[in-house]
């Protein structure tokens, strides 16, 4: 169960930075005060995401241990693949908006 909630915690950290790092490359954090205001709203949204993502853990977990049978394995292994596809476009690409 912890190497889901780490798995949870990296992709949300990573998708955040490809975010910000979007907002940045056009511009969008040029001064102090949209900093601050862009700062605050990914607070928020981090933090009204994390309470939220109780869910989404708990289905994973329960895909992952076999609770949910082939479904659950289909499921792991299709996620598996989407990650994997978006690490591979960053790494292509050098961001994830464009």
């Amino acid at each position: 169960m912890n190497s889901i909630l780490i798995i949870i915690v990296i992709g949300s950290i990573l998708g955040s930075t490809s975010i910000i790092n979007a907002a940045a490359k056009n511009g969008f954090l040029s001064s102090g005060l949209t900093r601050s205001v862009a700062g605050g709203v990914a607070t928020i949204s981090s933090s009204s995401f994390m309470i939220g993502y109780t869910n989404v853990e708990t289905f994973i977990s329960a895909a992952a241990n076999g609770s949910l049978g082939l479904a659950g394995f289909f499921f792991i292994g299709g996620l598996a693949a989407l990650l994997i596809t978006w690490a591979g476009n960053l790494l292509e690409f050098g961001s994830a908006i464009k």
